[in-house]
């Protein structure tokens, strides 16, 4: 079989795709070391099954399913390695206190900031669906595609996701409205002991 793509269309892939792999990763990952070494890893899979490649229009869904499967055994390795763990009020009272970087704070300008450290704490495959539909904007049947599951399981899952969004936010955020009548979240002063 010959390869759909050579070496220099490789490179014009990785041109093309490094930052949009790489914020979806970081996304997922929340590390930026860590999302540097997949998002190289995730290119490196793919110049490996370039020749794979049928449907050069499709580029884009494989190489975010190629980054998906990156980031998640990635997560399912930190969980292995975790000797310690924490209840999930625990863990949200800890990440909503925590102050953000400068840069981390101009790179999350549109997003509130409790919502991305709530988002930490959903199950993985929940965080998954969350932040492939509402941060990077694929629709559901695109992402059923990308993690090789059914449609019905995307939308239950994207369900369950914003349920427990909702709930981890109730707990350790203070919700209300700026000057525009928009919502802000701010972490709660003081968390309730449970």
């Amino acid at each position: 079989m010959q390869p759909v793509c050579d070496a220099p269309d490789a490179a014009a892939l990785f041109q093309a795709y490094r930052d949009r792999i790489y914020r979806y990763v970081l996304h997922m990952v929340r590390n930026r070391g860590e999302a540097e070494d997949l998002t190289q890893e995730t290119f490196l899979r793919a110049h490996r099954r370039l020749y794979l490649l049928r449907h050069p229009e499709a580029v884009g869904s494989w190489l975010y399913r190629i980054a998906t499967r990156v980031s998640l055994d990635r997560l399912r390795q930190r969980k292995l390695d975790s000797l310690e763990e924490e209840t999930t009020a625990n863990r949200v009272e800890a990440g909503v206190r925590t102050r953000p970087s400068l840069a981390e704070a101009v790179e999350r300008r549109q997003t509130s900031l409790c919502v991305q450290r709530c988002l930490e704490f959903l199950p993985d495959n929940y965080r998954a669906v969350i932040v492939m539909h509402e941060i990077h904007a694929l629709t559901a049947p695109e992402i059923a595609s990308l993690l090789g599951v059914r449609l019905t399981t995307v939308k239950m899952r994207l369900h369950r996701a914003r349920r427990m969004l909702q709930q981890i936010m109730e707990y350790g955020c203070a919700v209300s409205d700026d000057r525009a009548g928009l919502p802000v979240c701010q972490p709660k002063t003081a968390m309730p002991k449970g």
